[in-house]
């Protein structure tokens, strides 16, 4: 070898299938050796500016662990000095650095205790370096991805269904959305996602459409029109019942509008299984005949003989005036 590098039999740990001190952890089996052994470089703590120091030789995997000899660039100016602390066991640790994410998972399956990122599952390093204390603030190894764009770790946490109002569910509805009763929340919010994604999907539906339109007669077209009219009218009349049910809320009939344009029998699927939302105002009766005695005094429905109306159409009202007129009663 030439006197300006310096093999050390030493060989250090590179990297393992542990939690790092950022949270995330790389899997070994998922590392892409074959792309850092095209420039086995290093620098000294991350420092690119301060010109290559190490290149890394002997590169094997063992269980989750890699292991590599380094060679020193003695022409380095700070080569002949590492080299002896590195000889002389002062410097034992190296560390990745620019690390290239393939693939990520934030599978709780993959995740180790006091793990709080993803798991990289497919990468290489663009470098290792000679570290002091490996993964501190001075030997920072970010994440990018294979452009050179840094990533960040809640790139790779997958956002959550749309949470929709809470809801108590029966037996029977427990049973069709195949749950129990020690299911989460969480559990009843997927199987709803589940049956919403399932029962909207029309494989193929665009192409085949685009195809069968260009090639329709007039009176084709128009029959196709009608169908389109009563599937629509179908459609918006199972939203209109179910709001009428008191199934579903304004905002929500017009999420499911769009998601069961053209799916009518998947969005009476979704409604069948959603249960009714009590309001207070069921409690009253009919809103419109509740309010001509609202702010009325136990007295004064007394004396216009209304107040046997108000106790056998609306038994709440009648016990509120009730303890309004014998609070000690």
């Amino acid at each position: 070898m030439s006197k300006q590098f310096k093999k050390i039999n030493k060989e250090f740990c590179l990297t393992d299938n542990s939690v790092n001190v950022y949270g995330y952890r790389l899997l070994t089996a998922g590392l892409d050796l074959a792309q850092y052994k095209k420039n086995p470089i290093g620098f000294l703590m991350h420092d690119r500016e301060g010109g290559v120091l190490v290149k890394w030789e002997d590169l094997r995997i063992e269980g989750d662990k890699l292991f590599g000899k380094p060679v020193v660039n003695l022409s380095h100016p700070k080569g002949e000095d590492i080299s002896a602390q590195v000889e002389n066991g002062f410097i034992n640790a190296a560390s990745m650095g620019k690390i290239i994410v393939l693939e990520a998972s934030d599978d709780k399956d993959l995740m180790l205790p006091g793990q709080t990122g993803p798991t990289v599952t497919k990468w290489f390093p663009r470098e290792i370096s000679f570290v002091d204390i490996p993964g501190n603030h001075n030997a920072l190894a970010n994440l990018y991805d294979i452009n050179d764009n840094e990533l960040n770790l809640a790139d790779f946490v997958k956002p959550k269904p749309k949470e929709m109002s809470k809801i108590l569910l029966t037996a029977a509805m427990l049973t069709a959305l195949n749950l129990s009763d020690k299911s989460s929340e969480e559990d009843a919010g997927k199987a709803f996602q589940d049956l919403i994604d399932t029962a909207g999907k029309v494989p193929g539906l665009e192409k085949d459409l685009a195809d069968k339109t260009n090639a329709l007669t007039a009176k084709e077209k128009e029959v196709k029109d009608l169908k389109d009219a009563a599937v629509k009218k179908e459609v918006q009349d199972l939203l209109d019942k179910g709001k009428a049910d008191k199934k579903l809320t304004a905002e929500l009939a017009t999420e499911l509008a769009d998601s069961f344009a053209g799916n009518p029998a998947g969005l009476k699927k979704v409604i069948d299984v959603m249960p009714a939302q009590t309001l207070v105002t069921d409690q009253l009766g009919d809103e419109k005949d509740a309010k001509a005695f609202i702010g009325k005094k136990w007295d004064d429905l007394y004396q216009s003989n209304e107040l046997e109306t108000v106790r056998t159409q609306f038994p709440d009202l009648y016990e509120q005036l009730r303890k309004e007129k014998y609070p000690n009663a």
